[in-house]
């Protein structure tokens, strides 16, 4: 059973250190410039770019067969948003099949690492062509999560133009240059699709989309205001900055008032499978005769899909939205 432990374990950390090579890769050598270039070479000839991008067209892939196919499916709409958010440079069609190839890879290898339960190699195939994606969806929230804590610094920058007698263009553009990524990527795309033509308002929404939080919201809302109304722009941006950094006190003070509780959360979630490895060492032969009995394969899959079920119930419970 020690021996299976190991397998797995080692099978999980190979494939996990592969998706974090080829996102973390990319992730890395993405730009601003490399996103704006790929959405511009790539989507359609020269003289047809702004039109196309007004449009909201797409290329899923270079493959024109694996594009059509993808292109009639939403779900290839929602994985390219999530790479954009996740700022990886990567087509939705070569990430798919970087998923479905590492699931094969898992079926093969647990196919012939245990030949009597194909259960678990499907198992093992279906979490390996999640991976991806769920690592990417938490290369998106990361980066999010930063996006929000530079945006009140970036606020303050805007207002402190607007003061000093620029343009808001000149003080997007400003911010654009000097703020570091992610909120100095998103201005550079922002700016960028002003230039090409894109109107304000098709603008703010891909802006609201890359970056779907409650601030991106407030802040496209005081820029059609500030348009269409006037007033003192910069007095706006200064308020929601306030707002922002006020928000993440209360955020912080309530992570240490409730610590205790996600510590415990913690421990209880770590009680089986402790309990799991723990009986696997001191009793290998009864766990041997659950391994090799399908009713004690069922009993293990029950037992995962409930601890996982707790996992996620007790991170609802926790989580505070301010």
């Amino acid at each position: 059973m020690t021996i299976f432990l190991l397998a797995i374990m080692a099978f999980v950390a190979a494939s996990s250190l592969v998706i974090a090579l080829i996102l973390g890769a990319e992730a890395h050598n993405s730009s601003p410039h490399a996103r704006i270039r790929k959405r511009i070479t790539t989507v359609a000839p020269a003289q047809h770019t702004t039109l196309r991008i007004t449009k909201g067209d797409v290329l899923y892939s270079a493959v024109p067969q694996l594009h059509r196919l993808l292109s009639q499916t939403q779900i290839a709409r929602k994985l390219d948003l999530l790479l954009n958010q996740a700022n990886i440079n990567l087509s939705v069609g070569l990430f798919s099949l970087l998923s479905v190839a590492m699931a094969v890879v898992a079926y093969i290898v647990l196919s012939v690492m245990f030949t009597q339960t194909t259960e678990l190699a499907l198992l093992g195939a279906l979490l390996t062509a999640a991976g991806p994606y769920l690592y990417l969806l938490y290369l998106a929230r990361k980066r999010i999560r930063k996006f929000l804590e530079q945006m009140p610094d970036g606020l303050d920058i805007m207002a402190q133009g607007l003061h000093a007698g620029l343009g808001l263009s000149q003080s997007q553009a400003y911010v654009a240059k000097e703020m570091p990524d992610p909120i100095g990527t998103e201005f550079s795309i922002f700016m960028e699709e002003l230039n090409l033509g894109l109107p304000l308002n098709g603008a703010l929404n891909n802006f609201q989309e890359r970056i779907p939080i409650q601030e991106t919201r407030l802040f496209s809302t005081a820029l059609t205001v500030q348009r269409d109304v006037g007033g003192s722009l910069a007095e706006l941006l200064n308020k929601l900055s306030d707002v922002i950094r006020e928000r993440f006190r209360i955020e912080r003070e309530i992570k240490t008032l409730t610590a205790q509780n996600r510590m415990a959360a913690i421990v209880v979630c770590c009680i089986p499978p402790v309990l799991f490895v723990a009986m696997s060492v001191l009793n290998a032969p009864l766990m041997q005769e659950v391994r090799e009995n399908r009713f004690g394969w069922i009993m293990l899959m029950a037992a995962l899909t409930l601890e996982v079920f707790g996992m996620l119930w007790f991170r609802r419970l926790l989580r505070l939205h301010i």
